[in-house]
C-alpha cells in the first residue's frame, strides 16, 4: 500500500473519530462546499468554478466541441469534473489534439481544453476554515510541486516525477495571510486546494500568477507528502486537521439545502442503464 494511501485512510478513521467525539455526522462533510456543486450534472464544474477566478489569474478554457483550433501550445485537455489530475493529457500540438479527441470520442462525459499557464513553478495552496471564526483559517499550507524531469508536466501524486515540498516555512504570518486572501477572492470554500503558477514566490504574492485549478471536493493537504516527513510527524498532522474539519462539518451553514454530492459523484461517468437511471432519479 502507498504511502498516499496510508493517509488518506488514517484521515478517513481519523476524521469519523472526530465527528462522533463532537457530535456531529461525517457524511455531513460533503456539504462544505456543496453551494458549488452541480446537481444536475452530479459534479463540481471545473468550468462554472473558473468563472470564479479573478479574470487576471483566469486561463482561457472552454467546452472542447472538436473543432476549436488553439492560438498557441501547449493545451491541456481535461475532463470537466475529475481528481488528481486524472484524465488530464497535455497536446503540444493541433497532431496531438487530435489524438487525444479520436481517443476520447467515446466517452459520455464532456471535456474541457485549458490554455497552459506560461509560468514555471506550481504551488498547491490547502486552506480549511476556521469553525468559529471564518474570516480566518484553521488549517492552511503552501507546497511546491517539483517536476524537473518534464516540460510543462501535468503534476498529480499519480505523477511519479512530481514530488511535493512544503513550503510554508518560507512565508511569513503577513506573506500567508495574502496569499489566503488570494483564496477567498475565488471562493470562500470550507476546504479547498488551489493550484497556483507562478515563476516565484514574490510573484505569487504580487499576484503575478495563474490559476490552473480549484480542488473542493476531498482534497488533501498535499503537504504531508513531503518526504521529509517522518510518520510519527504525520500521524501528528492527521490527529489535528481531522478535528478541524469536524469542527468545521459541524459548524457549517445548515441553512442551505441539501444535496446528494456523495451519491452524485459515485455515480458520474457510469454508462450503464441501470445507474444510468439511478442517477436520473436522485
Amino acid at each position: 500500500m502507498s504511502n498516499t494511501s496510508l493517509i488518506t485512510y488514517g484521515m478517513v478513521i481519523t476524521y469519523i473519530l472526530s465527528c462522533i467525539r463532537i457530535g456531529t455526522k461525517p457524511c455531513k462533510y460533503f456539504q462544505l462546499n456543496s453551494e458549488r456543486f452541480d446537481g444536475r450534472e452530479g459534479i463540481f464544474s471545473k468550468l462554472e468554478i473558473d468563472k470564479s477566478v479573478p479574470a487576471e489569474w483566469r486561463l482561457a478554457q472552454r467546452y472542447d466541441d472538436g473543432n476549436f483550433i488553439p492560438d498557441t501550445w501547449p493545451v491541456f485537455v481535461k475532463p470537466e469534473w475529475g481528481q488528481n489530475a486524472a484524465g488530464i493529457l497535455r497536446a503540444d500540438s493541433l497532431e496531438e489534439l487530435t489524438d487525444i479527441r479520436k481517443a476520447n470520442a467515446n466517452e459520455s462525459i464532456r471535456y474541457l481544453v485549458q490554455d497552459g499557464a506560461p509560468e514555471k513553478r506550481e504551488f498547491e495552496v490547502f486552506a480549511l476554515r476556521h469553525h468559529a471564526d471564518k474570516s480566518k483559517y484553521a488549517v492552511f499550507s503552501i507546497t511546491e510541486a517539483v517536476n524537473d524531469s518534464e516540460r510543462d508536466p501535468v503534476n498529480s501524486i499519480n505523477n511519479p516525477s512530481t514530488e511535493y515540498v512544503d513550503i510554508t516555512d518560507r512565508f511569513n504570518e503577513e506573506q500567508c495571510e495574502k496569499v489566503w486572501q488570494m483564496v477567498n477572492r475565488i471562493g470562500e470554500f470550507n476546504i479547498s486546494r488551489t493550484s497556483f503558477r507562478a515563476n516565484s514566490i514574490e510573484d505569487l504574492l504580487k499576484g503575478k500568477c495563474h490559476v490552473i485549478e480549484v480542488n473542493l471536493f476531498v482534497p488533501m493537504p498535499i503537504h504531508m507528502l513531503d518526504q521529509r516527513y517522518q510518520p510519527r510527524d504525520i500521524t501528528a498532522m492527521v490527529l489535528r486537521y481531522m478535528m478541524k474539519l469536524a469542527r468545521i462539518t459541524k459548524a457549517r451553514d445548515k441553512s442551505l439545502p441539501e444535496k446528494p454530492v456523495f451519491t452524485k459523484i459515485m455515480l458520474y461517468n457510469r454508462t450503464s442503464p441501470a445507474l444510468n437511471f439511478l442517477r436520473s432519479k436522485i
